[in-house]
């Protein structure tokens, strides 16, 4: 088993530096394949940074609290899209989305267009969904939705926009 992760998400975005742990004899082979495949290479900078904070226990801590503000942007963020007509498909247990499924009849990429249109990037459902069925739904990013235009924008679109049929 090969389990490869990235601390780009957890510590910071700029911090381009991951890791891949299995087993020992097979390490070096694939420390190989990466320096034949890339094009760069990890940032000392980077690595050191990484090190320092797992070495100290900081990543743990900062991982809690990372994980105490999420909680709160996807429950705050469901409230207020609940009050603004969406329904949050499934309440997640942890990470950075939430799916709603749109007030009867709207389409996600109308109103994606519509938001766009004010300058508010949105996530339509069939953006995700291979078969595109997905129409009806829409991926919001919590740690996004306390932009004060979001709202704002949402119901305008949502009130503008031609439904599906």
């Amino acid at each position: 088993m090969i389990k490869i992760g990235s601390f780009s998400k957890t510590l910071s975005a700029s911090v381009r530096c991951g890791y891949i742990a299995t087993r020992a004899d097979w390490i070096e082979a694939l420390v190989d394949l990466g320096v034949a495949t890339s094009f760069g290479s990890v940032s000392p900078l980077a690595a050191e940074l990484v090190r320092a904070t797992l070495g100290d226990g900081s990543y743990r801590r900062h991982l809690a609290s990372l994980r105490d503000r999420l909680a709160r942007a996807r429950h705050e963020g469901a409230s207020r899209l609940e009050a603004a007509g969406f329904t949050p498909w499934l309440m997640p247990r942890g990470g950075f989305f939430l799916w709603c499924r749109l007030p009867d009849g709207a389409d996600s990429a109308t109103l994606a267009r519509a938001a766009l249109a004010e300058g508010v990037v949105l996530a339509p459902g069939n953006v995700f969904s291979a078969s595109q069925t997905a129409g009806g739904f829409m991926r919001f990013n919590v740690a996004q939705m306390s932009d004060p235009r979001l709202f704002p924008v949402l119901e305008r679109a949502l009130a503008a926009a031609p439904t599906a049929a």
